[in-house]
């Protein structure tokens, strides 16, 4: 279906959906009004009506209805944000915002989106599809964040949000069973408050099979076990400090995803290139099994005081992962096996206040320190290609503000927003590998920014504002794991972008529909890329700041409650995303020193993506009984700017469907059960997760087909 069409399709949906809505009489009561959604995007909490961001925030109970319980699943609720994993390691995650991201994972250089737990940065885009136990909202905020979250969101940023110890004593437990031998159990245990003391403890384990038979020796292709627990304890020293404690952990184990070929010539007479989805296949050798763990701790003060709330928040998290990666499809060929040790401290002090009722402000110190030791050893046939190790340090000050003024004289109705962040960088590293034919080499560097930003919202309703905002942000420079002997140093060097952007949030009859909507131009400098300077040794590749890119975009998020218990949910994203320089910096090539921006596309940018769902919710007899229904769509897009073959990078569009029924508060004694049956993928649409280039080859891994299950909880 062609761009054009789908555009269409998105369109009459949304229309024919909310007309009726439009014309019919504003009606109040709860079940005909939507909800307000409070985040803390800004780091106070507030409506996200209120909020001057392009920002999606998921519940705990949309969540549980889409069944989301890591990063990795909200990909297709997010237009405009693409996630994808990583191919040497399926823990590891792709993100990328309006055009923007970083298409590596490695130890040197930085993600272009930030991960944020409970407002900690989670600096490698390793285990980022890791279970986190318990959460209590997703903030998705598009555009730069380059203020008040700092280096590293040139895309944006992403809060991960935990829920806290509740007040009252609980337990509840969730059985979950599906296709493919998959299973689950949460539990959840809340202390209730003890004095000036709650506790909550949760625990999660499951496992599924593969949805590739592996024909060979070991599991099945995708097979994961998981566990991840949390703990968390809030103190309440008195009526004006609260101190928060939080342990958490999760382990992944299991082999990694089946790659097949899809053109060209096949190392494998037995598995020739297919463009669908292979039911079977296997290893050369077996199967080995992957492992991921990850754990933290965390520790938040908060404290009133007379110039506004003060907050100190402590961190510490290590992750340790082993994996191994085969894309040879049963011959000799490309085996990937790599590990990474990393340990991350950090410490951020914030103060939140008001000075009268013009101004409120938000301040910042922040600190972050982080070890990093990544191998890894490359193979042909058993052949020794690559056997490299990387031990690095990096560590970041910064020192941020944003002043917000209301002035009276408008009735406080005008918000003018100044901010600024300045950031230091520095980074060492240390390299040795087979390839490099002059020994080891370390190297060290440093950097620094300041990001300034100016947002104006103006409010013409109590439910109408506009906003019109000038950001910056910039991501640090490094050293790159993969590179050529010539390739790692210098060090490539920071990136930068500047976005313009104006927006709309509005809410209308009677808070029964709410519609969002954003624009946005930005100009993108010293872009970090990697390419293959030559395709004979693919697992060589050397970043480099190639040039300049421009992205123009919008977005719009509809919420509707079409009649009593039916709510209509619709976001579509834009994104046009072209290079305008792109100097070709492989050496030995005919287009050395050349503008290229004419063969390059921008990766993993599709031209449009939108989601649209449908929930309903009524009593009956025996409880309360809900559904959803939604719809996914992502246009073509490529993984990779710029390479001699395109095509092995290249990923198809898709749709997919997912449902969910349940009958919840369902009286059993003094307990209360949940009955849910739910199915993802349910027209098993065959569409790529991931496709890479491999010489002679092309070879791809497509995602999981048509699953399906129940969930049972009781809560006590």
């Amino acid at each position: 279906m062609t761009n054009l069409r789908q555009s269409a399709l998105a369109m009459a949906i949304v229309g024919s959906c909310l007309a009726p809505t439009i014309n019919a009489e504003a009606l109040s009561g709860k079940a005909l009004s939507l909800e307000e959604v409070l985040v803390t995007a800004e780091k106070r909490e507030e409506s996200l009506q209120n909020t001057p961001i392009s920002i999606l925030a998921f519940s705990a109970e949309k969540l549980s209805r889409f069944g989301v319980t890591d990063l990795g699943d909200i990909s297709g609720l997010a237009p405009n944000v693409e996630i994808t994993p990583f191919p040497v390691s399926r823990s590891s995650l792709i993100v990328f915002m309006r055009g923007v991201g970083n298409n590596d994972s490695q130890s040197t250089q930085d993600p272009a989106v930030g991960v944020y737990l409970d407002g900690i940065y989670m600096a490698r885009s390793i285990g980022l599809t890791s279970d986190v136990a318990d959460l209590e909202r997703i903030e998705v905020l598009r555009g730069p964040q380059g203020t008040l979250y700092g280096r590293n969101t040139t895309g944006g940023a992403i809060n991960l949000i935990t829920a806290k110890p509740s007040d009252e004593a609980g337990l509840s437990q969730t059985l979950s069973r599906g296709n493919r031998s998959y299973w689950k159990s949460l539990t959840k245990i809340e202390s209730g408050k003890v004095g000036d003391v709650a506790a909550k403890l949760t625990f999660m384990r499951s496992a599924h099979d593969g949805w590739v038979d592996n024909t060979g020796s070991g599991r099945n292709f995708g097979a994961e076990d998981k566990s991840a627990g949390r703990f968390a304890l809030r103190w309440d020293v008195s009526d004006t400090m609260s101190v928060d404690y939080a342990y958490d952990f999760s382990d992944i184990d299991g082999p990694q995803q089946f790659y097949q070929p899809i053109s060209g010539t096949s190392p494998n007479p037995a598995a020739p290139a297919k463009s669908g989805r292979y039911s079977s296949g296997q290893w050369f050798g077996g199967v080995e099994p992957s492992e991921t763990e990850i754990s933290g701790h965390s520790l938040i003060v908060t404290m009133d005081t007379s110039v506004g709330v003060f907050k100190s928040i402590t961190a510490y998290r290590e992750l340790n992962e082993s994996i191994v990666q085969d894309y040879a499809a049963g011959a000799p060929g490309f085996r990937v096996n790599g590990g990474v040790d990393q340990e991350q401290i950090s410490q951020e002090f914030q103060l939140v206040g008001n000075y009268g009722s013009d101004i409120n402000y938000v301040m910042g110190l922040y600190y972050f320190s982080e070890e990093d030791n990544e191998i890894e050893t490359d193979t042909f046939g058993g052949f020794p290609l690559e056997n490299r190790q990387i031990i690095s340090e990096s560590e970041a000050q910064a020192i941020y503000g944003q002043v917000t003024w209301s002035p009276e004289s408008f009735d406080h109705r005008l918000d003018i927003t100044l901010g600024g962040r300045y950031t230091t960088d520095d980074r060492k590293a240390n390299k040795t590998s087979i390839t490099f034919v002059n020994g080891p080499q370390a190297a060290s560097e440093s950097w620094s920014h300041f990001n300034p930003s100016l947002t104006m919202d103006f409010a013409w309703t109590d439910t109408l504002s506009t906003y019109g905002k000038v950001v910056s942000a910039y991501k640090s420079g490094g050293f790159n794991v993969r590179s050529t002997e010539a390739g790692f140093q210098p060090p490539f060097d920071e990136e930068n972008i500047m976005s313009y952007e104006i927006g709309l949030k509005s809410t209308w009859l009677d808070r029964r529909i709410s519609f969002n909507a954003a624009a946005f131009h930005a100009e993108y400098t010293d872009m970090q890329l990697q390419q293959i300077t030559n395709n004979a040794t693919i697992f060589l590749t050397d970043v480099f700041n190639v040039g300049e890119a421009e992205i123009d975009g919008f977005e719009f998020d509809l919420m509707a409650v079409l009649i009593e218990g039916l709510t209509l949910q619709a976001s579509y994203g834009y994104t046009d995303a072209d290079f305008i320089e792109f100097i070709d910096q492989r050496p030995g090539q005919a287009t050395f020193g050349q503008d290229v921006s004419d063969r390059a596309v921008m990766p993993y940018a599709p031209e449009q993506s939108f989601t649209v769902g449908l929930d309903y919710e009524t009593p009956i007899s025996v409880g309360v009984l809900q559904a959803s229904l939604d719809y996914s769509w992502r246009d073509e897009r490529y993984g990779t700017a710029f390479n001699d073959d395109l095509q092995g990078f290249f990923l198809d569009d898709n749709g997919v469907v997912n449902a969910r029924l349940a009958i919840t508060e369902i009286g059993v004694g003094e307990a209360s059960l949940e009955v849910a049956a739910w199915g993802r993928n349910l027209d098993s649409e065959e569409y790529k997760v991931h496709s890479i280039s491999l010489g002679a080859y092309r070879s791809a891994y497509f995602g999981e087909p048509k699953s399906y299950g129940v969930d049972v909880t009781l809560r006590f």
